[in-house]
């Protein structure tokens, strides 16, 4: 079959519209439930299709913490911002970031007083740019999650330039959603997984949702009829108090995730404790070069701590809360009035996959479900 006709099937209005049904028909005799995704990417489709609006409205899908560039640590920005201020130094890194706020200024304003950042769009990028001037210093400030991780690792492993140095301020997903389950205090049913991060994990990670918390997960895609039909399983089994962690992303992802992939994280990388802007400490949630790569590790190699103490958010800035999904960005005073795409005052304003950018640009979308 044609690619494009499948990708077409994935944004049927049609093929939506009955799964809203089957959904409302499924969900009519349920109590109140709350699921949570944790991926920006989702946020983004869900918003920017209203998909809220085909649900029933006893059934929630909140927003967690899955914007890589949002809960990236401030302290990392400010170390990425302090290299930068070096002689001879040149951060490089992906768009998103440069614009997030960290305790002082970006990097964004950073450059434009004369620092050297500069944009890549692909960590291959970074080593081709690091062949080109060998005489200048290079760090690769990399900021994701497993997906981001896993090519960081391939390429390290594979060799890089002597003057190609790294940043690493990556993240892993499944450990935040322990915290995610102490902080709702059981009030969640049921998780939207990403997708993406998991064709390198695989399913078998999040295992511990169901045998340790009893609670069904969903790894999703990222069109409207993925995401529907995802929260459709996740009801079915709710309602059959059923407690699997399944993929309903197949024509992308396997259930044991990337072996190359999870083999290159797994030789580069260690897991430690690691913190979540907006949400703090998350064990064994924060990649770290081993030993073997300390000469490739910014943090070893330089000194880029920053003379002042980091602040994460400004002043009545709620994005900590959005990104724990305990308040909507509505609920922030800052929301559309001085914190906007133009002039962000939280991470969440910044990206294309933060909260409070997306429903900021597509808040006010209709849909005629007639």
């Amino acid at each position: 079959m044609n690619q494009n006709l499948n990708i077409a099937a994935f944004n049927s209005r049609e093929i939506v519209s009955r799964l809203a049904e089957d959904i409302k028909s499924l969900s009519a005799d349920m109590a109140p439930l709350k699921l949570m995704h944790i991926c920006g990417g989702h946020e983004n489709a869900i918003v920017r299709h209203a998909l809220r609006q085909f649900l029933p409205a006893h059934i929630q899908v909140i927003a967690g913490p899955g914007c890589p560039v949002c809960i990236c640590p401030v302290e990392a920005i400010d170390e990425a911002i302090t290299l930068a201020q070096q002689p001879n130094t040149t951060v490089l890194t992906f768009g998103d970031i440069l614009r997030v706020p960290a305790t002082k200024t970006s990097l964004e304003e950073v450059r434009a007083k004369g620092g050297r950042v500069k944009v890549v769009y692909s960590p291959v990028d970074a080593i081709k740019i690091a062949q080109q001037e060998p005489q200048q210093t290079f760090v690769f400030f990399s900021v994701g999650f497993e997906t981001t991780a896993a090519g960081i690792a391939g390429l390290i492993r594979s060799g890089v330039p002597e003057n190609l140095f790294f940043l690493i301020a990556n993240r892993y997903i499944p450990p935040v959603l322990k915290l995610l389950m102490d902080v709702h205090d059981e009030s969640l049913q049921g998780f939207l997984l990403a997708g993406h991060a998991g064709t390198i994990t695989g399913l078998e990670v999040y295992d511990f949702m169901r045998d340790e918390y009893r609670l069904p997960c969903a790894a999703a895609g990222f069109e409207p009829v993925d995401i529907l039909l995802a929260i459709r399983k996740l009801l079915t089994l709710i309602k059959n108090n059923q407690h699997d962690v399944i993929n309903c992303y197949r024509r992308v992802m396997k259930n044991t995730g990337n072996k190359i992939g999870q083999q290159c994280l797994s030789e580069v990388f260690a897991l430690e404790p690691g913190t979540w802007r907006g949400i703090g400490a998350v064990d064994n949630s924060a990649y770290q070069l081993k030993d073997k790569y300390a000469h490739l590790d910014a943090r070893k190699q330089f000194n880029c701590k920053p003379s002042y103490p980091p602040q994460s958010f400004h002043p009545g800035c709620l994005c900590h809360r959005v990104m724990l999904g305990e308040v909507e960005p509505q609920d922030c005073k800052l929301f559309k009035k001085v914190c906007t795409p133009g002039k962000p005052f939280g991470p969440c304003m910044v990206s294309a996959e933060g909260t409070c950018h997306v429903r900021y640009n597509y808040s006010e979308i209709k849909i005629n479900l007639s």
